[in-house]
């Protein structure tokens, strides 16, 4: 029977690897549009100062608020807004397979919010009934802040519910709401139920709605120093994968996120209690329905203000808010968050201000962090070149010690001891690497700075690129081929062939069938890759594929220019020799004192 090799170092490295493939697909695998009329704005008419309840037969009218960045509307019945759209980003258009369309948070009220008042006689106000008259419109000259202010008429009496509106002149993403009762006489002292009830459906933007689905979830932030706001309060999630529904008590602000868009909502105070539940829609043009309800206690002349974020999952942008919006912002758990925020992204925002294409700046940033890891790279290379080396050591070994497993394995630790290496070294070196594998996944999802940008036939580098649709489904692998994912499998292939030919693995005798020959699984690597990876980030194989690259490129390069292996086995037995001289000098030291004794005696 032929001996068969195997590197454990490499095999281990490669357990790992697979592991932590395996738990991050268990846990980003998850679950997973209505007709859509359209509204034109019409000028605000602010002749009159209230509504009587025969106004309600009147049609629905809107009403704008814009700024740079966004352009809201204001709807008459109800109060709400309506629409929300960003003017600086397009949504994914699947009829011309690239982001071309306006985008919008919020569409045909898919974002609905209502007060309902309940008193001790049993008289009830949805305010969704109600319809509201803009009173007033302003804007600030020095601020530039424009105001709106939206009143609704009691039914039940006398007094007004006035809904106001702020927004920022500038690039503000955030608006203020206010709302305000005037003399109502529906509050009594006692026996008044009030409450806010809201209702988001998140409508799908991006090109892969089910990868889509995967990053969208409810985030919030709740006090826990006595009340007062603390921004290191962390921040804690609903799940992204199923139905769920929980009180939450103290809440600082709670967000629906998206993949790179959330809507938040901050409370002037800290609300004592919120209900939210959170629900997922397998199919059509909504994400997930959120709901909310939380108590509150209007007094009469006095506003209750919230502040309503629109806009994008931008780290600069939301940092400016100084409340931690940022951790939302899904870079990875532990430490794989922190060397995503404070290197990945640092190298990629360096690379971004050389305006140069972001697949070629992607190729820069493979690049630095190949050099910044070279001293690794080169180590494992040394390593193997020297095993290599000692085959022939082991190999007289494993043959002379094949019935003794004890002794083969000191003798082989001891031959490591003196050419001075560590094969446990290779597996440290895979294992410092890990962290930096992983943590890419999560980033290039992520960077919003990415979407939307194309490369080559790839047409958004934060999605995967396709080159063919197939007409059925494969699981894991998805219903399309991605030529990127393509490269990095063929890539991984002939990197690891040229590292494991002729490897020093350990050759293992007929007896020690107990250890199964496990080098195929260094080959299934490009295979296993290939499924995983083929729905990713096409940023994520780009790196990959060029990492790869230049691996082969590092591999050919050390062994050419570095690497002497005729050089590496003169040392090796240098080191033999001289051990053998040092033994032979004490035996000798150690034969003359004995000699010494016997003739004195």
């Amino acid at each position: 029977m032929k001996d068969k090799n195997l590197d454990y170092s490499s095999i281990i490295g490669l357990i790992l690897i697979l592991f932590v493939l395996i738990i991050f697909t268990y846990f980003n695998n998850n679950n997973n549009h209505t007709n859509t009329n359209h509204n034109y704005s019409k000028k605000l008419d602010l002749n009159h100062q209230e509504f009587s309840i025969t106004d309600q037969r009147k049609k629905n009218h809107f009403f704008l608020l814009e700024n740079n960045v966004l352009k809201l509307k204001v709807s008459s019945l109800g109060g709400g807004i309506h629409d929300v759209l960003l003017k600086k980003y397009k949504a994914y258009d699947s009829l011309l397979s690239y982001h071309a369309k306006n985008l919008y948070l919020i569409k045909n009220s898919s974002f609905l919010y209502k007060l309902s008042f309940l008193n001790k006689k049993g008289l009830n106000i949805d305010t969704n009934t109600l319809y509201f008259q803009p009173i007033f419109l302003k804007k600030n000259k020095k601020s530039g802040i424009k105001t709106l202010t939206m009143r609704a008429k009691n039914p039940y009496g006398r007094g007004f519910l006035d809904y106001i509106y702020t927004i920022g002149e500038k690039n503000q993403y955030d608006i203020g709401f206010s709302i305000r009762t005037k003399n109502f006489s529906f509050f009594e002292k006692k026996g008044l139920v009030s409450y806010l009830n809201l209702e988001h459906k998140i409508l799908s933007l991006e090109k892969d709605r089910d990868w889509e689905n995967s990053y969208t979830q409810v985030c919030y932030s709740v006090s826990s120093n006595n009340g007062k706001l603390n921004h290191s309060d962390s921040v804690k999630y609903l799940s992204e994968k199923k139905t769920e529904d929980k009180n939450i008590y103290g809440v600082k602000w709670i967000s629906h996120k998206q993949q790179f868009f959330s809507f938040i909502l901050i409370p002037e105070k800290i609300l004592k209690s919120v209900f939210v539940q959170s629900e997922n829609f397998s199919s059509g043009f909504f994400l997930k329905k959120i709901q909310l309800k939380t108590f509150i206690n209007p007094v009469n002349n006095e506003d209750i203000s919230f502040r309503f974020y629109f806009g994008p999952l931008d780290l600069k942008v939301l940092k400016k808010y100084q409340n931690g919006f940022e951790n939302i912002i899904p870079f990875g758990w532990g430490f794989l968050k922190w060397i995503n925020k404070y290197f990945f992204l640092i190298v990629f925002q360096f690379l971004e201000k050389t305006n140069l294409n972001y697949g070629v700046i992607i190729i820069l940033m493979t690049i630095v962090v190949k050099l910044i890891l070279y001293p690794i790279t080169y180590k494992q290379y040394k390593l193997s070149a020297i095993m290599k080396s000692i085959r022939p050591e082991i190999e007289k070994l494993n043959h002379k010690y094949r019935k003794d497993v004890f002794k083969k394995q000191r003798a082989i630790m001891e031959l490591y001891h003196n050419v001075g290496i560590n094969p446990m070294s290779g597996c440290i070196s895979t294992l410092f690497q890990i962290p930096i594998f992983y943590s890419l996944f999560k980033f290039f999802p992520t960077i919003i700075n990415l979407r939307g940008k194309s490369f080559l036939w790839v047409e958004d580098l934060t999605s995967y690129d396709s080159i063919f649709k197939l007409p059925f489904f494969i699981p894991f692998y998805g219903n399309h081929v991605s030529l990127l994912t393509l490269l990095y499998s063929l890539a991984l292939l002939v990197y690891t062939k040229l590292s494991n030919n002729g490897k020093n693995n350990f050759s293992k005798n007929e007896n020690d069938s107990s250890i199964p020959d496990m080098n195929f699984l260094l080959y299934l690597m490009p295979i296993v890759m290939l499924l995983f990876i083929n729905s990713y980030a096409s940023a994520l194989s780009l790196y990959y594929f060029i990492s790869n690259i230049i691996n082969i490129g590092f591999f050919f390069f050390i062994k050419e220019f570095m690497l002497n292996e005729k050089k590496i086995l003169i040392k090796i037995q240098e080191k033999k020799e001289i051990k053998r001289n040092y033994w032979n000098n004490v035996i000798k030291k150690i034969t003359n004192k004995r000699d010494k004794n016997s003739t004195k005696e």
